[in-house]
């Protein structure tokens, strides 16, 4: 004798004979997804931002130890930047740190599309960083804050911790000229715009921050993190 099996209802038999989506059905899924999808993006975009400035702080950091390991090497004195290296017959520091990165003279070049490029830069320029050009002046150069000597020795610097080596930059030198500014208005070669309205800097002892520029420069309050001399 046969099991006595419920009599399907009416939907049912209906979905048996017809199981296929309506376009109805299809519509409504495909709008799910797209809300879904419009609610997912910014928050990806977002992580995907903020993933790149941890590799840029990160690839700052590394130009900090670097800039570290070559003083070690050559009498505690800094690299020069295209602003005065080759005055001086050395090598900008983008070629002269090349060995403590990594990268031998040859291909140091290939430091422009690696720890010399922050991922946020659009730009087709060469430098993504800038060295702070302080520490190649002498103190006839330097007429805004008449410091009384040159920083050519990291030893020299009497803050070290609060100078700024590195800044992301908006020039196509590899080396950014705060001795000239008089005013916030003047910082026009620092990039403010990448990470969410700050910028990734390198200071003197290595270390890497994330700030706006207003926090490393602001005459009106006496703040100025660029000059060896004013750094605190």
């Amino acid at each position: 004798m046969r099991p006595l099996t419920p009599p399907l209802s009416r939907w049912a038999r209906g979905r048996t004979h017809n199981a296929a989506f309506t376009l109805i059905e299809l519509l409504v899924v495909v709008a799910i997804i797209a809300i879904l999808a419009s609610m997912l993006l910014p928050g990806l975009a977002r992580a995907k931002g903020a993933a790149r400035s941890v590799q840029c702080l990160n690839q700052m950091r590394q130009l900090g130890l670097a800039v570290g390991l070559y003083a070690d090497e050559n009498e505690d004195e800094f690299p020069r930047s295209q602003h005065s290296a080759f005055a001086h017959g050395q090598l900008p520091w983008g070629r002269a740190i090349a060995p403590q990165l990594g990268s031998g003279q040859a291909a140091w070049t290939n430091l422009l599309s690696g720890v010399y490029r922050c991922p946020q830069d659009r730009r087709t320029e060469p430098w993504s960083y800038g060295q702070n050009v302080y520490f190649e002046l002498d103190p006839e150069n330097d007429d805004y804050t008449g410091s009384p000597q040159t920083w050519r020795r990291v030893a020299l610097v009497p803050h070290p911790v609060a100078t700024l080596l590195h800044a992301e930059t908006t020039n196509s030198a590899d080396h950014i000229m705060p001795n000239f500014w008089m005013s916030l208005q003047d910082a026009t070669d620092i990039a403010t715009t990448r990470h969410r309205g700050r910028s990734n800097y390198t200071f003197v002892d290595g270390h890497a921050a994330a700030c706006a520029l207003t926090n490393t420069y602001d005459p009106c309050h006496s703040l100025d993190l660029w000059d060896p001399y004013l750094a605190r």
